[in-house]
C-alpha cells in the first residue's frame, strides 16, 4: 500500500487521517499533517437494487437550467453562506464550488442533488428527448440475409437473352 500524500510504500500499519477535509491513508511521516482520524465504514445490507428502466430514462432526460452558475451563487449568497461554508455543507472542495459558479465544471446528477438539498434550488429540469430513429438496415456491410435476398432476386429475374 502506498501513502496518498507522498507516494512512499507504507511499512506496517497505515494511518487513516483527515488532511484538509479529505480522508487519506498515509504513512507515519505524513500522519502529522492530519487533523483527525477516521475509520473506514463497512457496508451493511444487500447491495443496492438496480433502478427500473423508467427511472433511468427519466434521469437521462434531465437537463441543467440556463445560467446555473449564477443560480448557485445567488442561492448561496441568499442563505448568507461563503464558498467554504457551502463546500463543507455538501462535502466538496471550495475549488469545486468556485468552478461550478463560474460554469467551468458541469455538475453531475449527484452533485446537483447535493446542491438542491443545501441551497433549496432546482438545477435539473426535465428536457425534451426524442427517441433515436432506428435505421432501416444495418449500416455495416452485408449480412447473410442480404446475400440470400440478392440471390433470390437474381434467380427470379430472368436474364435477357440476346
Amino acid at each position: 500500500m502506498r501513502c496518498e500524500v507522498c507516494g512512499r510504500e507504507i511499512m506496517g500499519q497505515p494511518f487513516r487521517r483527515v488532511i484538509e477535509r479529505a480522508r487519506m491513508t498515509v504513512c507515519a511521516q505524513c500522519a502529522r499533517f492530519g487533523s483527525g482520524d477516521w475509520t473506514p465504514s463497512t457496508r451493511r445490507g444487500p447491495p443496492p437494487a438496480q433502478r427500473p428502466r423508467s427511472e433511468v430514462e427519466a434521469a437521462e432526460s434531465l437537463e441543467l437550467v440556463d445560467d446555473w452558475g449564477a443560480e448557485i451563487r445567488k442561492a448561496r449568497q441568499r442563505l448568507g453562506m461563503t464558498v467554504e461554508d457551502l463546500g463543507m455543507e455538501i462535502g466538496e472542495k471550495t475549488s469545486v464550488i468556485k468552478k461550478l459558479e463560474k460554469e467551468e465544471l458541469i455538475p453531475n446528477e449527484t452533485l446537483a442533488r447535493k446542491l438542491r438539498n443545501a441551497l433549496k434550488i432546482e438545477l435539473l429540469v426535465a428536457g425534451e428527448t426524442q427517441p433515436a430513429p432506428r435505421p432501416l438496415r444495418p449500416s455495416g456491410g452485408r449480412t447473410l440475409g442480404d446475400v440470400i435476398k440478392l440471390k433470390q432476386e437474381t434467380e427470379e429475374t430472368p436474364e435477357e437473352e440476346e
